[in-house]
């Protein structure tokens, strides 16, 4: 039975379990999800833990529903089919199934479902089979598709079609209010580890190297005099560079020491963006990994050094930051450091399959060849100048 109207009804009767499905062909990253209001009160929602603070659910505990996993990752054309299960609906006021649309919401535009080829399919374990297509004209990033009323004999499915922007949903929905396309997480401690699970598989994954310039909000002296350790003009290097590991077995560095900038679109697929030598970039130093190809890298470790200088790291408020296209942003702070060594690996990067891990290390060592011998890198290293 295909429900074609809003507000459209009908009746599934008593179940054991119900297969909720969303089906398109697109390219577009569509995502299956619930929403829920108890009867005493409580919300919540079922949906990919590829966003902050998600979850799949669970058939056999509440919330008595569990979804199969994120199925769009990367947008890509083709059979595409995510499947919610419901088990029991004894304990909600309200349930809602929803479609996002991650490729729209991620980027912030709000185009229309009808231009994709979506639709709800609803199979009762009898084998009946109630439709809902996401056919709205309306713009925006999310369709409320349909609602689950629980009676005191059957159960009802009910079209509700419609579709609105992010922050009406979040506003309108119950439980919805949690869901975020991307947040902020911070690793406080040494050993602290997060991890990453792309959403995409193009564009950059983009590590910043950052640092407070005027940590005493005065002009004379700043940032770079501090981390002199005196207090005249002179300005001081800060470099971001990082050590790497390749699947095929390829290791090396990159930093701005050596002219070493690497590459995106070859072999490493990591390239510096332009080396700040005063520190008066206030976006800082930038690093990008080619998303595309983080299935052919193994590791990578990040550090910063003083290239010229003594070396003050408590003056600095140091901070790297990894961002991922929808995906919490990753906060690493070298936080207040006594070290008077001039080297410090920050973070961690461990690449398996779609998925990173970012560990927070802030290690000092006195030089390049001290960091290699401690993380296993065993690289050959020479004496290196900028031109």
């Amino acid at each position: 039975m295909e429900l074609k109207q809003k507000g459209q009804k009908a009746d599934i009767g008593a179940f054991k379990q119900l297969k909720v499905s969303l089906v398109w062909t697109s390219a577009v990253d569509l995502d299956l999800m619930a929403f829920y209001r108890t009867k005493d009160g409580r919300t919540g929602g079922i949906y990919s833990d590829n966003y902050a603070g998600g979850t799949l659910g669970d058939l056999n505990a509440f919330p008595f529903i569990e979804l199969s996993g994120d199925e769009g990752v990367g947008a890509g054309g083709g059979a595409k089919r995510e499947e919610m299960r419901v088990a029991k609906l004894d304990d909600f006021a309200e349930l809602y199934i929803c479609a996002l649309n991650f490729t729209d919401a991620s980027s912030g535009q709000n185009r229309t479902f009808a231009d994709y080829d979506a639709r709800v399919e609803v199979i009762t374990d009898k084998g009946e089979s109630h439709t809902v297509a996401l056919d709205t004209p309306d713009p925006g990033a999310v369709a409320m598709i349909g609602k689950f009323e629980a009676g005191f004999i059957s159960t009802s499915l009910i079209n509700e079609s419609e579709v609105m922007g992010l922050e009406d949903f979040r506003a309108k929905i119950p439980g919805a209010s949690e869901l975020k396309i991307a947040s902020k997480v911070t690793l406080k401690s040494k050993g602290d580890s997060f991890d990453i699970k792309p959403k995409v598989t193009t564009g950059e994954l983009l590590i910043n190297l950052n640092w407070n310039q005027n940590p005493d909000g005065k002009s004379s002296g700043g940032l770079f005099s501090k981390l002199l350790g005196g207090g005249g003009g002179g300005g001081i290097d800060l470099d971001l560079g990082c050590l790497f590991e390749i699947e095929n077995g390829l290791k090396g560095a990159i930093q701005p020491l050596g002219n070493s900038f690497g590459a995106f679109d070859t072999p490493p697929y990591i390239l510096h963006m332009g080396d700040d030598r005063t520190g008066s970039w206030s976006q800082g130093e930038n690093m990008k990994i080619n998303l595309a190809r983080i299935g052919e890298i193994r590791r990578v470790l990040f550090y910063t050094y003083i290239y010229e200088g003594v070396p003050n790291w408590g003056a600095t408020d140091g901070i790297v930051t990894v961002k991922v296209p929808g995906q919490p942003v990753i906060e690493v702070p070298m936080g207040a450091q006594s070290d008077t060594r001039p080297f410090c690996a920050i973070a961690l990067l461990d690449f398996s399959g779609n998925q990173i891990k970012v560990t927070k290390e802030v290690t000092f060592h006195n030089g390049h060849p001290e960091c290699d011998q401690m993380y296993g890198w065993g690289l050959r290293w020479v004496a290196g100048s900028k031109d």
